[in-house]
């Protein structure tokens, strides 16, 4: 999640062609509110951008998803300790049945290989998990950048720019002049379609 402004970013630059390409096939029928450019920019290209600090923060529907994935996290954290305690215990009563002189070396050892199969599945479930919360977080940025799209791909006659960025502070573009930003707008249309 660490990467959603760069990630946003991409996906508002992709659209940006996108929406453009829209807005210059879009017929003269009446439309909805738009979303309109300040008058000192309409003589060229209209340009503004989104806060995808803002948005990361304020996204419903995005919100929902990194609490889904944070969730299952916990969760898989959660057994995989349980599971590891259980084999450190085990272990543990391992050693001390042998130092007491309760079972042989033989049964010793058969008991501590058990012990390490058990340990190398432990391993292999972590790795799977792992892997699992990754294609997750990577379906949950396929499935971000195709929900923005399709809503601003719908919401294309609402929003009168050509060019729309995504700006967050630290990234490449260094300043931005507040009266271009539309980050409120964008939000109440996104988290409206949601609803």
């Amino acid at each position: 999640m660490k990467n959603l402004p760069l990630i946003l970013n991409i996906i508002l630059f992709a659209l940006v062609g996108h929406l453009y390409y829209l807005n210059s096939q879009k017929s003269g029928g009446s439309a909805p509110q738009a979303i309109l450019p300040p008058t000192s920019q309409t003589g060229g290209a209209r340009i503004a951008y989104v806060n995808a600090d803002t948005l990361d923060a304020k996204y419903e529907w995005l919100k929902e998803q990194k609490t889904a994935i944070e969730q299952r996290l916990a969760n898989a954290e959660k057994s995989l300790a349980g599971k590891e305690e259980a084999l450190m215990k085990d272990a543990a009563a391992l050693q001390q049945k042998f130092q007491e002189g309760n079972m042989t070396q033989a049964e010793a050892e058969k008991q501590q290989a058990v012990l390490m199969q058990r340990g190398q599945k432990l391993e292999e479930e972590k790795m799977r998990l792992s892997k699992s919360l990754s294609e997750d977080q990577k379906k949950a940025f396929d499935d971000l950048y195709a929900n923005v799209e399709a809503k601003l791909k719908t919401l294309s006659s609402q929003i009168g720019y050509d060019y729309i960025l995504s700006y967050s502070r630290g990234g490449q573009i260094l300043m931005a002049n507040d009266s271009l930003d539309i980050t409120k707008q964008v939000l109440e249309l996104l988290n409206a379609k949601d609803k």
